[in-house]
């Protein structure tokens, strides 16, 4: 029998032994134990990495001017979780319909979030408690890289490049007809009344065309898309499907406290409602997992036959966001 001083270093060294064996093969309450150790690790980089997101704005912000449109961001862009004090901003192609369903769901409510009777509620108070309140709540911003956000919404907008039914009269006045306009194209019913009210409220007229002429369209080619986004920045009538991070939702103002990134989703969602209590939907968490790097790579590839004067003119629009988000261009752009 050992000597009763050496008894506490005998136990140590079989405790060792044990725990060793146990992790190695499989005991499942160490296997548990690292599993939490590895969330808590995954937890602690996550969070990192939204301090570092959040340090990369503020400096963005810091060194020079960005336009902002504070009373826009507020009015139609911020959602409110009112249990939780929180809110996001979203922008159309960066998730906003499943934002408006996250909304609903904390919320408890049906409908459009901005229309929920406590939004209405604030908005009765004085402009100066609307703006206060708005900046005192946890701040979130959910963005995409730019020029993937852009491809989006040619693919849905602008119908990938297809034929605009003729009847989506709403669809041919907001987006088919200004980008033909743009361009210099006409379109293709050139005798039709939609046509010739747009050419009317434009003060715009064009020459009626061979129907077989090329420039008789029913549709716009990604690079004449690209055309018609940096005319509306000249002109100064941007549509709100692409408008600037800055122009929707205001960085330079508000202190976003966690900004949520469409290639990363996944986790900062899953980071981000953890923190405030808030449940997750499962069926989006799953829709969030599948082929986002995948599609990244494929959306970029729409920019391989743009010309370089035409990508030059995106990326000044969008070097801002770019830049503030920690967004790179693709190698060979």
């Amino acid at each position: 029998m050992p000597k009763p001083t050496v008894l506490p270093l005998v136990l140590c060294v079989g405790l060792a032994f044990s725990l060793s064996l146990m992790y190695h093969y499989g005991h499942p309450d160490t296997n548990i134990t690292y599993e939490i150790l590895e969330r808590g690790r995954m937890q602690e980089s996550t969070e990192e990495r939204f301090r570092s997101r959040r340090q990369m704005v503020f400096e963005i912000c810091q060194g020079g001017e960005n336009k902002e449109d504070v009373s826009f961001s507020i009015k139609t862009r911020i959602y409110h979780f009112w249990n939780h004090n929180a809110s996001i901003c979203t922008m159309g192609k960066v998730g906003s319909e499943t934002w408006r369903s996250h909304a609903r769901r904390i919320n408890e409510i049906q409908g459009h979030p901005m229309r929920d009777v406590r939004h209405r509620a604030l908005f009765e108070k004085p402009w100066e408690q609307v703006v206060d309140y708005s900046k005192s709540v946890s701040s979130w911003i959910a963005v995409r890289h730019p020029l993937t956000r852009l491809v989006s919404c040619y693919q849905d907008k602008f119908r990938n490049g297809s034929d605009f039914p003729e009847w989506r009269k709403a669809d041919l006045k907001e987006f088919l007809l200004p980008a033909l306009l743009s361009n210099g194209l006409v379109f293709k019913f050139q005798e039709s009344e939609v046509w010739k009210n747009f050419l009317n409220k434009k003060k715009k007229s064009f020459e009626k065309l061979d129907p077989e002429d090329e420039r008789a369209r029913l549709s716009v080619t990604f690079t004449e898309f690209l055309n018609h986004v940096a005319n509306t920045f000249e002109n100064g009538r941007i549509n709100r499907h692409w408008k600037t991070y800055g122009l929707l939702c205001s960085p330079c103002f508000f202190d976003y406290e966690y900004i949520i990134k469409t290639e990363t989703q996944d986790q900062d969602l899953e980071f981000v409602f953890s923190r405030f209590g808030i449940p997750s939907d499962p069926h989006q968490a799953k829709k969030l997992r599948e082929g986002t790097e995948t599609k990244m790579k494929r959306d970029l590839r729409y920019y391989e036959t743009v010309p370089l004067e035409v990508k030059m003119k995106i990326y000044k629009i969008y070097k801002a966001d770019m830049e503030m988000f920690g967004y790179d261009l693709p190698e060979d752009f």
